[in-house]
């Protein structure tokens, strides 16, 4: 699994969450599963409030699947999957009014509850190590 890590392309994610923070005019938060570690990729502002985001997406989950997403937001997800070259991605927007969108790539299909986990334990970890 060590492999699959080294060959991540952390410049590419942050283009992606470039693109969607400027696509979405949004708080975006990126989250990707790289063989057993989640990467997280975030706007400015996302970041500073991905703890708050990621608790928010846990405690309404089921309300934000059961969500249509409009076409460009599917189409964005397709995209990503694959400049990523990972299907194993969900993609948090946070629009104005603290209006919250939840996309997935097709590989997080009963994973998304996990993946939100994950991040909110690995920022916690990190706090907690500075």
């Amino acid at each position: 699994m060590a492999d699959e890590s080294q060959h991540f392309d952390r410049s590419a994610l942050q283009a992606v969450v470039a693109a969607a923070a400027e696509e979405f005019d949004a708080e975006v938060i990126l989250l990707v599963r790289d063989g057993s570690r989640m990467r997280l990729g975030a706007s400015e502002s996302a970041g500073l409030n991905a703890r708050v985001i990621l608790s928010q997406c846990l405690s309404r989950l089921n309300e934000l699947e059961e969500q249509s997403l409009d076409t460009t937001t599917r189409a964005f997800i397709r995209v990503v999957s694959e400049d990523l070259k990972n299907d194993q991605l969900v993609l948090l927007i946070v629009r104005e009014r603290g209006v919250i969108q939840l996309a997935s790539g097709a590989g997080v299909k009963g994973k998304v509850r996990d993946m939100l986990n994950d991040a909110l334990q690995a920022i916690g970890g990190e706090r907690r190590r500075r």
